[in-house]
């Protein structure tokens, strides 16, 4: 019945609700209206080792996780026009785009931390 109502039938839920004994009751018409109830969202980070993880020492890379099961290596991070407002200036058609260089920072970082000091290739296939 509710898919029928949801498509535009026209459905009598009276019946159906009756045993109940329903009644009307006045809803807000906005919960919060003119109060705020988000939370501020507070700085953006924080401490890698606080949460069990390897500081990176990088600005872009916030921690690196060695793997249990194999040699390797995960780095983790957060980029955002919050805490790397320079990325706005990389905005190709409207659109912020991390530059090129940026991931070839990256690749460098993470290879330089796994012990490989050069980087051969890096190819992009798309932004």
């Amino acid at each position: 019945m509710g898919t029928a109502h949801a498509r535009g039938a026209a459905v009598d839920f009276g019946p159906l609700y009756a045993p109940y004994g329903p009644r009307l009751v006045d809803l807000p018409t906005y919960a919060f209206q003119r109060r705020s109830f988000w939370l501020d969202a507070g700085p953006v980070g924080g401490d890698a080792t606080a949460i069990g993880l390897h500081a990176a020492g990088h600005p872009l890379l916030g921690a690196a996780v060695e793997l249990p099961d194999s040699d390797g290596i995960a780095f983790t991070g957060r980029l955002s026009l919050q805490t790397q407002p320079w990325l706005a200036d990389h905005a190709v058609m409207g659109t912020v785009l991390l530059p090129g260089t940026a991931f070839v920072e990256l690749a460098l970082r993470a290879g330089h931390h796994a012990g490989c000091d050069r980087l051969d290739e890096l190819t992009l296939e798309a932004p």
